[in-house]
């Protein structure tokens, strides 16, 4: 194997070398200094030095400390200032706006990476035995804010996954994998490429984070619309608990009761620690097309996403960018030639002579895979549907280079940050006849609320995961923080787009989690009587309350509470050195 699974950034998102290379995307920082009303070009305050973030005092429990350290090696438990401050929080706005400042204050007291099954099983034991607290940690990439400690009276232990990471077994036959939980999704495609399969999930944060990440917060890769989500995906899993080990057979349907795989799918680390998993796989696909489509306007390519559902020929990945979504992809897009610039606006004539008012017009990105002549069947299937809604091709170069720079999107968000401005994501999903009320709404929603600190609103939506009843709405924004209240202004703006899906009749979200982060709205979106019944599993599994506190169980007061979470901390004075000195 050639992949090795490394921590990210601590203060931001992907490889401690990788940025956001704005000459890659030459058109971008125009565009938002435009869009957010940014001033000059100069990065705001450094980042402060690892050796300043302020982390809490460690809670040390002696006896759990030494039976741990009696049944693992010594390499597989650690308590370093790095260690700590990485497995503190994921990578959501509030998580890295403390960082960025300094504060690592639900960072763990101990590191824990097991090896196998049985490492997992004695650290749970012991942790029960000793009310330790554990946190369950994939790669670190969760947005919901599901890693870090929400108490601070017991130890807390992060369990880091990254070693168990193996394909154990693949039933070509059967098209199955035996997957360990803590495989990144590189290499877990590397692994099952050598037996010719695919197991298509690619989600946004494909390259820095785990299967069992995925199962936990019920993740969709972009490719969804052919392989599903990976609750779809899942034929039988393995979960450690505090009660012991809880292992579902692999069948591919069943008629036993509760489905208690979807117990443990979703389960957010409250349960217990996933390991295994058995998963459907495909065969690699034997041909790949990612046409790019522009429409008129944003209605009239959301009636053809219907059209292509109802007559069963949905692309393997639909994602239709709104006006102002297109915007921003086409201001991301990498520099062009000459020649290219001469033939955009040869074609930007031709829109104009068809009609388009190109300000509405909205972006459609395609991917087709599979057989070839089954590529080729429903290509001509779904252009002929796209002609309909007055859609028109814009050939492979757009879907090759969305391809080439899918995973650069999170990098925007640190570079955006390091010049005072918030941008962030709240994503959900409704029925086919709310969608265009819904969107409306959180627009306007979203935009209010910015509006409401005196700066300038960006939003912008894209919809995509789409199903037979409905599909997912997914939407970004941005604007310039109000030194002294930027929490503040961000908690703001974020509740307004979450109570806007709650009141549409949508979901809190289709595939970020619940974490913390969306948790006051868990009641109206299951039910209350729902949350007892999570809290009854929860009790069922985890009497001492030793797995992930504070996730899936909303307070008396979760508005309160939800608001004093990672209230703004005050800048490190410590920080003095340059930005370059201070990546280590």
């Amino acid at each position: 194997m050639v992949y090795n699974p490394r921590h990210m950034k601590w203060w931001g998102w992907g490889d401690v070398e990788v940025d956001f290379n704005s000459e890659a995307h030459p058109g971008f920082w125009p565009f938002a200094k435009a869009q957010l009303g940014i001033e000059g070009d100069a990065p705001g305050a450094p980042l402060v030095l690892l050796d300043s973030v302020q982390l809490p005092e460690t809670i040390v429990n002696p006896r759990f400390l030494a039976e741990l350290i009696s049944a693992l090696d010594s390499n597989q438990v650690c308590d370093s200032r790095y260690e700590r401050v990485i497995h503190a929080y994921g990578k959501g706005f509030r998580d890295l706006f403390r960082l960025r400042r300094g504060s690592a204050e639900g960072a763990p007291d101990l590191v824990v990476y097991p090896e196998n099954e049985n490492d997992v099983l004695v650290t749970l034991r012991a942790a029960a035995h000793h009310d330790v607290m554990v946190i369950p940690f994939g790669g670190g990439s969760n947005i919901s804010g599901c890693l870090e400690r929400m108490e601070t009276r017991r130890m807390a232990v992060s369990l880091d996954m990254r070693r168990m990471r193996r394909v154990l077994a693949v039933d070509a036959e059967s098209f199955t994998a035996r997957v360990e939980a803590g495989v990144f999704g590189p290499d877990l495609e590397e692994q099952l490429g050598l037996h010719g399969m695919t197991l298509g999930h690619f989600p946004d944060s494909f390259l820095h984070s785990t299967l069992g990440g995925w199962i936990a917060t019920r993740s969709a890769g972009m490719q969804s619309d052919k392989y599903g989500k990976i609750e779809d995906m899942v034929v039988s899993l393995r979960m450690v608990t505090p009660e012991g080990v809880l292992a579902t057979r692999t069948v591919p349907k069943s008629s036993n009761g509760i489905d208690v795989n979807h117990l443990c799918i979703g389960s957010e680390g409250t349960l217990g620690v996933i390991t295994e998993a058995t998963l459907q796989v495909h065969p690699r696909p034997e041909s790949r097309l990612v046409p790019a489509y522009l429409f008129p306007e944003f209605e009239a390519g959301l009636q053809a996403m219907r059209e292509c559902v109802r007559k069963e020929c949905m692309p393997s990945m639909v994602r239709l960018n709104d006006p102002d979504k297109t915007a921003l992809s086409l201001a991301f897009k990498p520099p062009s030639s000459r020649l290219s610039q001469a033939a955009s606006k040869i074609f930007k004539r031709y829109l104009r002579v068809r009609g388009f008012d190109l300000p509405r017009a909205c972006l459609m990105l395609t991917s087709f895979e599979g057989r070839k002549a089954d590529v080729t069947r429903q290509l001509r299937q779904v252009n002929a549907i796209y002609r309909k809604f007055g859609g028109v091709s814009l050939g492979s170069s757009s879907g090759r280079s969305f391809e080439a720079t899918k995973y650069d999107f999170p990098h925007i968000r640190d570079f955006l940050l390091e010049r005072d401005a918030t941008t962030d994501v709240s994503e959900t999903a409704t029925v086919w006849s709310n969608i265009l009320p819904l969107y409306q709404a959180t627009m306007k929603a979203l935009r209010d609320g910015i509006l409401e600190s005196g700066v300038p609103p960006w939003s912008g939506c894209h919809i995509s995961h789409t199903y037979r009843s409905g599909a997912s709405l997914y939407f970004t924004f941005g604007f310039m923080q109000q030194r002294g209240h930027e929490m503040e202004q961000y908690l703001n703006v974020k509740r307004a787009a979450q109570q806007s899906f709650i009141d549409g009749g949508a979901t809190l979200s289709h595939h970020h989690a619940v974490g913390t982060e969306h948790l006051p709205w868990l009641s109206a979106d299951i039910s209350p009587l729902g949350v007892k019944a999570v809290a009854a599993i929860k009790h069922g599994l985890d009497p001492d309350n030793i797995m992930n506190p504070g996730r899936l169980q909303p307070s008396q007061h979760p508005f309160e509470e939800w608001s004093q979470i990672a209230s703004a901390p005050k800048a490190n004075t410590k920080a003095k050195a340059a930005r370059a000195s201070h990546r280590e």
